[in-house]
């Protein structure tokens, strides 16, 4: 028998195709229905790594508070510290704290002085097990309690698909294959149905889970070839579109918006499969690994590769911490829910510190000893960002550690150890007649940071419904945080984080 080869070209052309009738109109239904050297500007990058649970001690957590050698008072009643990282080296392994510790010559003192950790950013209401906190959907939550039930209905688009899609930061989309590359665990990533418009409902990016898949995405033309050019594929229905849009008053305005919806899909489908990016020429395609140790390793290489040759300058990857140690319980309820616990506490220690080395550390030196500019490497171009679901305590998103590499381009002062806590009796919080710890910052001034940090102004998004006036994200602040938050903290939410400016 003959074998027949089907090259990606063909089937990406084929899965087009199935992509052009259009969407289903329940409105319109008569009754019930059953049934070679290339330059490019590349511009600010941003790549966000999220992972489960947290519920580490901060004593292991955040570097020794001896480092933070300057104090200034941030608003009255509050003030805030800062120090430069240093690490400590022991044989061929270097500290900042026992999680973010790695090989010593790869947490370098030159890569360290690229990175911040920022300790008192809190998400100031009881939000517990979520994925869509780490960029700005706090309504993706498990309903935990009374807070998280009450923002489910409030869903946002996550940060990176704000900038994926604002005229700010891809001035261009030449050679951008994909605006936002999801990668890794779900949940993590929002945006509108209808992008380009913003509008519809805001539904879940699914991301990526194996190499290869990510690579057919970001690398979808190949080389130019000498074959007829097609129509686009939005022409074939567009007609058709234009007839229903315009004239049908059976439609439904939820009719109208799906249709809408679609058209814009097509749209963006088009101008993925027609682009070149000649710079990623040499890119190899990944194997596919059924180890998830392994398809993380990948996925990460393939990051590596878009952001550097401009297929996408987003990138967001979940990872799951409790696939970085030998366990065959229920980590959920073992060990993240019994993190005050000795047994547990280490193994969450150890899990997340094999996530910062092998992962995070991983990606920020392969981006740093890659140059695309003399003295300027892709790191130095990007903000990278890794947050965790909870603080100390699990389901309590206080001081969400946040750690960080890269200046996107020298918008940020990197280097620094920054302490936003109010460390005085009227910052500390209490919940259940307990004090659970000192309040901080907003987790939303964060977010906002990172959309300036990258050249998103506020005029773009501080008017996204359900945004609060300041910051990005719901604006609920419970009655124990309130009791902690001096003036000015609210107000404030829109100014990038103290000593974060360059």
């Amino acid at each position: 028998m003959k074998k027949v080869v089907i090259s990606r070209r063909q089937f990406l052309r084929g899965s087009g195709g199935l992509a052009l009738g259009l969407p289903f109109l329940p409105s319109l239904v008569p009754g019930k229905a059953w049934a070679q050297e290339v330059s490019f500007d590349p511009g600010p990058r941003f790549l966000m790594m999220a992972t489960r649970h947290g519920g580490i001690y901060e004593s292991s957590m955040f570097p020794s508070e001896a480092q933070l050698t300057e104090s200034m008072t941030l608003y009255p009643g509050l003030d805030i510290r800062r120090g430069d990282l240093a690490r400590a080296v022991n044989g061929d392994r270097a500290e900042l704290s026992p999680v973010l510790s790695g090989a010593a010559d790869v947490l370098t003192d030159e890569l360290v002085a690229k990175m911040n950790v920022l300790w008192g950013l809190d998400i100031p209401f009881y939000i517990a097990h979520h994925t869509g906190g780490h960029l700005g959907n706090y309504a993706r939550n498990d309903g935990n309690g009374a807070d998280g039930q009450m923002v489910q209905q409030q869903h946002m688009p996550t940060i990176d698909q704000l900038m994926a899609w604002s005229p700010s930061f891809y001035g261009s989309l030449d050679g951008i294959t994909e605006r936002s590359l999801v990668v890794g665990s779900n949940g993590l990533s929002w945006n509108f149905s209808n992008p380009s418009a913003a509008s519809g409902e805001v539904q879940e990016v699914a991301p990526i889970r194996d190499a290869p898949e990510a690579f057919d995405r970001v690398f979808p033309a190949g080389p130019p070839t000498s074959e007829p050019t097609r129509p686009p594929i939005v022409d074939r229905v567009v007609e058709s579109y234009r007839s229903l849009r315009q004239s049908n008053r059976r439609l439904s305005s939820d009719d109208r918006q799906r249709l809408d919806d679609h058209m814009d899909r097509l749209s963006e489908l088009q101008r993925r499969l027609t682009t070149i990016n000649a710079a990623c020429g040499d890119v190899m395609q990944p194997p596919y690994s059924q180890d998830p140790l392994e398809r993380t390793r990948l996925l990460g290489e393939v990051v590596t590769a878009a952001l550097t040759c401009g297929a996408t300058r987003i990138a967001v990857i979940g990872v799951r911490e409790e696939e970085y140690v030998p366990y065959g319980g229920d980590w959920h309820q073992d060990v993240a829910h019994q993190w005050q616990l000795d047994g547990p506490q280490a193994q969450l220690v150890e899990a997340n510190q094999a996530a910062f080395e092998r992962v995070f550390l991983d990606l920020a030196s392969r981006l740093d000893g890659i140059e695309e500019a003399p003295g300027q490497t892709v790191l130095d171009g990007t903000l990278m960002a890794w947050t965790q679901e909870s603080g100390e305590a699990t389901h309590e998103a206080r001081s969400i550690p946040t750690i960080t590499f890269g200046s996107a381009g020298g918008f940020l002062r990197t280097g620094q150890f920054c302490d936003y806590r109010n460390r005085t009796d009227f910052g500390m919080r209490e919940a259940w007649g307990d004090p659970q710890g000192w309040s901080g910052l907003l987790y939303n001034q964060f977010l906002g940071t990172c959309l300036q940090a990258v050249g998103v102004p506020q005029s773009e998004w501080q008017t996204v419904q359900h945004n609060g006036n300041t910051g990005y994200g719901l604006p609920l602040i419970d009655e124990g945080y309130a009791a902690t938050h001096v003036d000015g903290i609210v107000d404030g939410a829109s100014d990038v984080l103290p000593f974060l400016r360059a």
